[in-house]
């Protein structure tokens, strides 16, 4: 008998449900590394969440409640944990999984649950309805797969509650609906619902609603909605794309959907438009959605309150086997961010002592649990090369402004995206205008044995969510992305606002430059009086990345003007400066040398690193004054050995 096994024959008295599924617990042990590498993380996080279940105070408006370390409070949608939780008692016949998904079930009964088949975001922060579609997914996926370990009082009023939030969806959901994240999950869910409850008007609801997704593709695959109007045009002939919700949530849901609902179309559409978002994924196993409209909630590894990009791509690896391998990496780099038993919101989270959302494991862990349920698992695979393991050269994507470049050991993005996500307020009115970057920024660079080299955040970190993004902490922060700034006022004006910049790219000796030109703005997109235009250059090569940045139309005596280079850099690496013009960054796996040609050098580095919540890095803020009408060089390499 396995361990599995031998776990549920000692629990028969408790939860015999547990004892009758022992065959298919056994049967389901995890034997390929891809298998085990999911699974392994799946118990860590369910561990991680059980250990930060309130079940000693017994008032209803905590008890089961999932308890966030870093929120302090009960995000509404932990109850998407039952799928999760449900698998980990399937396989391992551990009576604590069920206990702990009937206790968290129960709170969201309790608190977010409604009269009309709906569940609301949280309890008193937001009353938003439209997540009622993850939840039904959940708890329609833990009684598909794993229903039988539950008594059968349990299972039924879990499947009645489904048909209450399926019939308040059948009413609710349109392609309109919040973002094109709903209507895309959406599909799933009525096809799930349909199949849970026999009822096939679901399963056409959702055929139906699939139809009129496929209108929401740009002819070179990318999903598009995230911001309104859905079907809207930017001046620059952009639409409202965001990398970390299709590649964690929609195209996910949408790949599962075509296949349940034997949808031909739909599958091959969701296969193109993986293949194109897959363009994004970094070397290591990370999304670059430095540009994307919602990039507020991007992390290193994906996006906030999102599920994981996993099932998308292993139910899909039929298609391509690079599939296979952007799902290993991902869950690989989730791996290096989890600390006890948790999902930190990015790489250095830990490191700078930041606390990790709950949300992050309870939705992401869900996607594991539907690998482990629906994937295949070859023995040994071969791993693959990824797009951005090549040096192509510059790649174009008009529809988001944004180019990629590849040389040598360098993966650069650049940005001139100029959809905004949120209508921010004009300056005068009181609105900060926080977003993603534009403007010709140096969004993302990445150095294939370094690692993260820049890292675009928002322009000005802003709570558009406020239950689903993290506060600072009394620390050191500021924009991630390099950029000149002046401040005048206590306003800092900057080249990473300006929408209407003019952004080139061409090869030039051997290398890509990029050249962008436009106006200082602040982040809610107001210029100086009389205007200030900047000049910037990025020069991707091998071995080394040069910046040059220029301001005219500043007076002579402006002193508040610099250059300023976050080079990512956690609190453990080294830091050295030989010379006033130059800095080593001493990493694990190599030594950054950043140099400048400017006559007075760096400005004296800061003795605390700052950080930045999106997507979650330390980083050195190296800082040259700057004279308007002269122009500036910094220039980044790694080290040779001697």
């Amino acid at each position: 008998m396995t361990t599995a096994g031998a776990a549920l024959f000692g629990v028969r008295a408790a939860f015999p449900e547990l004892a009758k599924a022992a065959q298919s617990a056994d049967s389901s042990t995890p034997q390929t590394a891809e298998q085990k590498l999911y699974a392994g993380l799946l118990k860590t996080w369910c561990d991680g969440i059980i250990a930060r279940q309130i079940t000693e105070l017994r008032d209803p408006a905590f008890y089961g409640g999932l308890l966030c370390p870093s929120c302090a409070l009960i995000h509404g949608r932990c109850g998407d944990a039952v799928y999760p939780l449900l698998k980990m008692a399937h396989t391992s016949g551990d009576s604590k999984y069920v206990r702990a998904a009937k206790l968290v079930h129960e709170w969201s009964q309790a608190q977010v649950s409604r009269a009309d088949g709906s569940w609301v975001n949280d309890v008193s922060l937001s009353s938003w309805q439209g997540i009622t579609v993850f939840h039904t997914i959940a708890l329609a996926e833990a009684l598909k797969h794993h229903g039988e370990v539950l008594d059968k009082p349990t299972r039924a009023a879990w499947t009645d509650r489904v048909a209450a939030a399926a019939k308040f969806l059948d009413s609710f959901i349109s392609i309109e609906t919040g973002n094109v994240n709903y209507p895309v999950t959406s599909t799933l869910a009525f096809v799930l619902c349909g199949q849970l409850l026999g009822e096939d008007r679901y399963i056409e609801r959702g055929r139906k609603l699939a139809q009129r997704v496929m209108e929401q593709f740009t002819p070179d695959g990318f999903l598009f909605g995230e911001g309104h109007p859905l079907d809207g045009i930017s001046p620059k002939g952009c639409r409202p794309i965001d990398l970390g919700y299709n590649i964690e949530e929609s195209l996910p849901s949408l790949a599962l959907y075509s296949l349940l609902a034997n949808d031909k179309p739909v599958e091959q559409q969701v296969v193109a438009a993986l293949k194109t978002h897959m363009e994004f994924q970094l070397p290591d196993g990370a999304w670059d959605n430095s540009w994307g409209t919602r990039n507020y909630k991007w992390t290193w590894w994906g996006s906030r309150t999102s599920d994981g990009c996993h099932p998308g791509f292993v139910l899909m690896a039929h298609h391509d086997p690079r599939f296979r391998e952007a799902a290993r990496r991902n869950a690989e780099l989730m791996q290096a961010s989890t600390h006890d038993g948790l999902l930190y919101g990015g790489p250095h989270y830990y490191e700078h002592g930041d606390l990790p959302c709950v949300h992050h494991s309870f939705t992401h862990a869900k996607a594991l649990a539907t690998v482990l349920d629906r994937g295949s698992f070859p023995e040994n695979p071969e791993r693959s090369q990824l797009p951005r393991d090549i040096a192509y050269g510059v790649k174009s994507f008009p529809v988001i402004g944004t180019r990629l470049a590849a040389a040598g050991p360098w993966r650069a993005t650049v940005t001139e995206y100029d959809w905004e996500y949120i209508e921010h307020v004009q300056a005068g009115a009181g609105g900060s205008g926080g977003g993603h970057v534009t403007g010709g920024a140096l969004s993302q660079l990445f150095h294939a044995e370094i690692g993260p080299v820049f890292v675009a955040s928002m322009t000005q970190y802003e709570l558009i969510e406020i239950s689903n993004q993290q506060q600072y902490r009394d620390s050191p922060h500021m924009p991630l992305t390099p950029r000149i700034e002046y401040t005048e006022a206590g306003k800092a004006y900057t080249n990473l606002n300006d929408y209407k910049a003019v952004l080139t790219a061409q090869p030039y000796a051997g290398s890509i430059l990029f050249d962008a030109q436009g106006v200082l703005q602040t982040p809610s997109h107001a210029p100086l009086p009389g205007g200030a235009k900047y000049h910037v250059t990025h020069r991707i090569a091998d071995p080394a990345v040069e910046l040059t940045a220029s301001t005219t139309g500043l007076p002579t005596s402006a002193k508040t003007l610099r250059f300023i280079v976050p080079v990512i850099a956690s609190s453990t690496d080294r830091v050295e400066q030989s010379n006033a013009q130059t800095v080593h960054i001493i990493r694990p796996k190599g030594t950054l040398v950043i140099s400048t040609d400017a006559q007075q050098g760096f400005a004296p580095i800061p003795a605390q690193r700052t950080f930045n919540l999106v997507p979650g890095f330390e980083a050195v803020p190296l800082t040259v004054a700057m004279q308007p009408g002269e122009q500036v060089r910094v220039r980044i390499e790694k080290a040779t050995k001697v």
